[in-house]
């Protein structure tokens, strides 16, 4: 991003905020971190109510980062586009897309592009993916990916529509299924220390020590997520009467057909697992 140099980070107090605005500040962008309460090298700022200081940050600045919970996003995107400048980019970090899509609309004339890392702060990029979906094409789009990439991130581009279905599967259903496991389990059960039933705590662990708000929106917001979480249901339930009725070949046929879900070979997922169980102790 040789051309960007001035960026201001929304939200920079917090977990993922504070990963951007290290990582700008690592590839020498003029960086500016700001929250609602403040904090150590970050000015107190509320979004919801920007003051004539931040407003000529903004005109000045070349990349936005709004890095706050999806609501806030979509209650301020509009002003923050309006205030920048048409050669700017203004990013965001929503979880999903078709609300802040229909909040932004035409606003402003910079240009709008929408992320989700598929990973937590706190995890290294290298390996890790994330989602690209342009909404309004930037003056310099190949930039962003581009600085992305050389800090080892795999770019996945798709379109909000599609975004969110996705995430109606690998988020919504899958925080789902792992919530519904630890809902419905005794704190005894974790004495059978097998290593899918530890890493089903740590996957619900790693869920419940998170804010409530992040995962809430996800399942709350995205249009697709009722329905996900109704096709787990289903498939609960075909699942639990065949096993009343004693079908074995029905359940042979039930994993023989969720084999081509997998979205890769099972022997290579198969092999990853075991080197994954083998690295708890």
């Amino acid at each position: 991003m040789a051309n960007t140099k001035r960026a201001i980070v929304f939200g920079a107090a917090g977990g993922m905020g504070r990963m951007f605005l290290d990582r700008l500040e690592s590839a020498g962008f003029e960086t500016l971190g700001a929250d609602l309460n403040g904090g150590e090298g970050i000015v107190a700022t509320d979004l919801t109510a920007l003051d004539q200081e931040m407003r000529q940050a903004l005109k000045a600045a070349d990349l936005v980062i709004l890095s706050v919970p999806d609501a806030i996003a979509c209650k301020t995107a509009a002003s923050v586009a309006r205030a920048m400048s048409p050669q700017a980019m203004l990013v965001d970090c929503t979880s999903v897309k078709a609300p802040y899509v229909e909040a932004v609309g035409q606003a402003g004339r910079c240009g709008l592009v929408s992320i989700n890392p598929l990973f937590g702060p706190g995890l290294d990029w290298t390996g890790n993916s994330i989602v690209i979906t342009v909404l309004r094409t930037p003056d310099y789009p190949e930039d962003l990916t581009g600085f992305l990439e050389r800090s080892g991130l795999n770019i996945i581009p798709l379109d909000a529509e599609r975004h969110d279905r996705l995430a109606a599967e690998a988020q919504a259903q899958l925080h789902a299924t792992i919530l519904g496991f630890i809902a419905s389990v005794s704190a005894d059960g974790a004495l059978f220390n097998t290593p899918p039933n530890r890493v089903m705590r740590m996957l619900a662990a790693r869920i419940l020590s998170g804010e409530a708000h992040v995962y809430w929106k996800i399942q709350a917001s995205n249009p697709f997520a009722g329905e996900a979480r109704r096709k787990l249901i289903a498939s609960l339930q075909a699942f639990d009467e065949v096993c009343e009725a004693g079908d074995a070949k029905a359940f042979a046929d039930m994993l023989a057909g969720a084999r081509g879900n997998l979205g890769a070979p099972l022997p290579d997922l198969s092999a990853q697992c075991v080197k994954v169980f083998g690295s708890l102790d």
